[in-house]
């Protein structure tokens, strides 16, 4: 009897500490915002995208750091309106993670699907340095070079689980001058998108 009371009490207490959509807006809850997730992107336009390794080398690390050095533009503490103490963008896993992708086949001219459920394991699969609260992770699908939109897969994650407790896939239109630019401005759309669509976002 004891031994059944205690597995009841282990379970209430795990799902009385199950985080929700709501615990990101509480300023209660730390909130990290691990950036670009480029390990499963496919970059559609061979005519543009014609330096692979100079992508992996120069843009992969700019577009995260755009996070960490304009944090006016690409920060979701507003998006979620919180505190300076509940709220930070860590760059430097996804800095190191995206560092060991192959560009091999990441360059095509065809159309590609990033799965939902591939996403989510890819995600289930982080070792952040973080270990409580929660955590967002762009997780990109595809920059389509010919209609200058990124589309990525926005998860929102219950730490250190690596629990999925939304995910949606968005669309970023891009614009600017030079490559990283270009394509950090999707960044910045989808960012706005999230900021706008907060109530709706907080009651997922």
């Amino acid at each position: 009897m004891k031994n059944i009371l205690l597995i009841l009490s282990l379970i209430t207490v795990q799902f009385s500490y199950s985080q929700t959509m709501k615990d990101f807006f509480t300023n209660k809850t730390q909130v990290v915002f691990l950036g670009l997730d480029l390990t499963q992107a496919r970059f559609i336009g061979s005519d543009k995208f014609r330096n692979p390794e100079g992508i992996k080398s120069h843009a992969f690390k700019e577009w995260n750091r755009f996070l960490a050095t304009e944090p006016g533009k690409y920060s979701l503490q507003d998006a979620f309106g919180l505190k300076d103490k509940y709220y930070y963008n860590s760059i430097n896993y996804f800095l190191k993670r995206n560092h060991t992708i192959e560009m091999e086949g990441k360059i095509i001219d065809t159309d590609y699907t990033l799965s939902e459920e591939d996403a989510v394991k890819n995600v289930s699969t982080y070792t952040t340095f973080e270990k409580e609260g929660l955590a967002v992770s762009f997780v990109v699908e595809k920059f389509v070079d010919d209609v200058g939109e990124a589309h990525v897969w926005v998860v929102f994650i219950d730490l250190p689980e690596n629990r999925v407790i939304y995910i949606e896939k968005m669309i970023g239109k891009a614009g600017g001058i030079g490559m990283a630019n270009f394509w950090a401005r999707s960044i910045y759309d989808i960012v706005s998108q999230i900021e706008k669509r907060r109530l709706e976002f907080k009651a997922k």
